[in-house]
C-alpha cells in the first residue's frame, strides 16, 4: 500500500494543478421578449399580432473560457434565436444562428475568433445608433444597411484588437468555400471604434459577394419581407455597405447621429435592375433617462433609394423603457412611416410603388403608409 500512496499522491497533486491552471467557466444566458403589436395597412388591414424579440432578439446562449496562462484564453460562444411566440427556430431554422464561433484571446494582442459570426460594423458601429436603444423600430426600413445585424457572415475569421487610448479596432474575412474561386460568396469587412467619456464614434465598411448566395444569413442580401429592398435581392449580386455613427452622453441627455451608404449589385442583369440600386440613410435620436428605472427616446431616419429605381422613406419612431429589476422591463414603441417613388416586385422582375416599412419589421405595409406599435416584456438571464 504503501508503494501505491506516493504515486497517487503525486497524480493527485497533478491533477489538482492543471485545474488551477487551467480554470474554465462555461456561462448559460439568454432573452426572452415578447410583446402584442398593432400595424395598420398590413395586407390591406389592421393587424393585430404577437411579436417576438422587439426590443431584444429572443435567444439563448452558451459562452466559455478557458485561461490557458500568461494572459491567453481559449474561448466559444454558441448562441440560438428563437420565436417565442411559437417556439421556432430564428436564422432560418439553424441552431445556432445568431453565433457559433471558438478563438483565442490574449490580453495583449487581442481575439481570433472563427466561425459565424458579426460583422464588425455591427459590433463597434450599431451600439451607439438607435437600433442600439430601441433596437428594430429605430433602424432604416427593410435594414436597408444592416444596421439591425439582419447578416451573420458565415465560415469567418475575425480579430478584434485590445482597447488603447480608447481605439479599438475589428477586421474580418468570410471564406465563400467555392472550388476554383477565392472571392466566390466571400465577405470581408474592418471597423474602427473611439470611446472618450460622453463622446463615442465609429465608423466601418462591409462586403458580401453573393454570387453564389453561400455566406448571408437571408440568402445573400438583407430582407426582411418588405418591398424597400427585397426585390434587389431576387438575383445573385454583391452587397456593401459604409457606416458612421457618434453619440455624446450630457447629464441625462444622449443625442446621437449616423450615416450610411449602402449598395446592392446584381452579377445577373434584368430589365429593371441591370445596375447598382444605392440607399443613402441619415438619422438622429434624443434619449432622456428620466429616473435610474425610466428612459425614454425619439429618432427620425431618412432613406433615399437611387439608382435602378428613385424612391425616399420618412420615418419617426418613439419609445418609453421602464424596469421592473435590472433584468425584467415593460416597453412600448410606435413608429410612422411614410413612402415615395418606385421600387421592385419581390421576384425583382417588374416596378412597383414603394410601400411603407417601420424598421426592420416584416409587417410590410400594402400602401405608402405605416403606423406601428407594441407593447411588451423582456426579461434577461
Amino acid at each position: 500500500m504503501k508503494r501505491l500512496a506516493l504515486p497517487l499522491f503525486a497524480s493527485m497533486l497533478a491533477v489538482s494543478a492543471s485545474q488551477a491552471f487551467a480554470q474554465s467557466a462555461v456561462t448559460l444566458y439568454g432573452v426572452a421578449d415578447e410583446g402584442i403589436t398593432y400595424g395598420n395597412n398590413v395586407g390591406g388591414g389592421a393587424q393585430w399580432a404577437a411579436a417576438s424579440g422587439t426590443m431584444s432578439g429572443s435567444r439563448f446562449g452558451l459562452r466559455g473560457t478557458e485561461d490557458l496562462g500568461g494572459g491567453l484564453s481559449a474561448l466559444f460562444n454558441l448562441e440560438n434565436g428563437y420565436d417565442l411566440s411559437t417556439g421556432k427556430l430564428g436564422q432560418g431554422g439553424r441552431m445556432f444562428g445568431r453565433k457559433a464561433y471558438v478563438g483565442l484571446s490574449d490580453t495583449r494582442f487581442g481575439t481570433l475568433t472563427m466561425g459565424r459570426q458579426y460583422d464588425p460594423t455591427v459590433d463597434l458601429v450599431q451600439g451607439i445608433t438607435g437600433d442600439g436603444v430601441f433596437g428594430a423600430f429605430f433602424t432604416s426600413p427593410g435594414d436597408v444597411d444592416n444596421n439591425d445585424n439582419s447578416i451573420r457572415v458565415n465560415n469567418s475569421i475575425k480579430y478584434t484588437s485590445p482597447v488603447f487610448a480608447g481605439l479599438q479596432f475589428e477586421a474580418m474575412y468570410g471564406l465563400g468555400g467555392t472550388a476554383g474561386s477565392v472571392s466566390s460568396g466571400g465577405s470581408m469587412g474592418a471597423a474602427l471604434a473611439y470611446t472618450n467619456g460622453p463622446l463615442n464614434l465609429a465608423g466601418g465598411y462591409l462586403y458580401t459577394k453573393n454570387d453564389t448566395l453561400a455566406n448571408a444569413s437571408s440568402g445573400g442580401f438583407i430582407n426582411d419581407g418588405s418591398l424597400v429592398n427585397a426585390g434587389y435581392g431576387a438575383a445573385p449580386g454583391s452587397f456593401q455597405t459604409i457606416h458612421a455613427a457618434a453619440s455624446y452622453a450630457f447629464n441625462k441627455f444622449t443625442v446621437g447621429a449616423r450615416y450610411s451608404n449602402s449598395q446592392y449589385k446584381t452579377y445577373t442583369p434584368t430589365a429593371v435592375f441591370n445596375d447598382t440600386q444605392k440607399f443613402n440613410v441619415a438619422s438622429a435620436y434624443l434619449s432622456y433617462q428620466f429616473t435610474p428605472a425610466l428612459m425614454a427616446a425619439v429618432n427620425y431616419g431618412y432613406t433615399k433609394a437611387s439608382g435602378a429605381q428613385s424612391a425616399n422613406y420618412n420615418q419617426f419612431s418613439a419609445g418609453v423603457d421602464y424596469f421592473l429589476s435590472k433584468r425584467t422591463d415593460l416597453y412600448a414603441i410606435a413608429g410612422y412611416t411614410k413612402a415615395n417613388g418606385s421600387t421592385l416586385s419581390a421576384d425583382g422582375k417588374s416596378v412597383v410603388a414603394a410601400t411603407a416599412n417601420v424598421g426592420d419589421y416584416n409587417n410590410a405595409s400594402s400602401n405608402s403608409k405605416q403606423v406601428l406599435a407594441v407593447v411588451g416584456m423582456r426579461h434577461k438571464f
